[in-house]
């Protein structure tokens, strides 16, 4: 997930949702023992980041209005998810991104129907 455009109009919380769709579907692929597991799962966060990058105020609004709601908690585990790749804990890195999705399941799902 390389830093490619999210394709779902204007909606910030559907652009969250589809970067980090993308971002699990490579991580799940990932080997977390892997001799270059640390530098893949930099390029995973590093894509998501580029891909939310251009609607990041309008989530912030988000959290604004609903400080305990699921754009909150989701972004708060991946930063976490960006602290531990930091450190290089890539299998907690893989946890708290894999929590970030889940929770975002409470959100309707993004794409021309949602």
């Amino acid at each position: 997930m390389s830093e490619q455009r999210v394709p779902v109009g204007d909606d910030p919380v559907a652009v969250l949702r589809v970067a980090v769709d993308g971002a699990v579907q490579a991580v799940l692929r990932l080997d977390p023992r892997g001799a270059d597991a640390r530098q893949e799962i930099d390029r995973v966060l590093a894509g998501y980041a580029a891909a939310v990058a251009p609607v990041r105020d309008r989530l912030r609004d988000v959290v604004d209005r609903m400080p305990n709601g699921p754009v909150a908690a989701a972004l708060g585990f991946l930063r976490d998810a960006g602290d531990q790749a930091a450190s290089g804990d890539v299998q907690a890195a893989r946890a708290f991104l894999l929590a970030g999705r889940t929770a975002l399941f409470r959100l309707a799902p993004a794409g021309p129907d949602a």
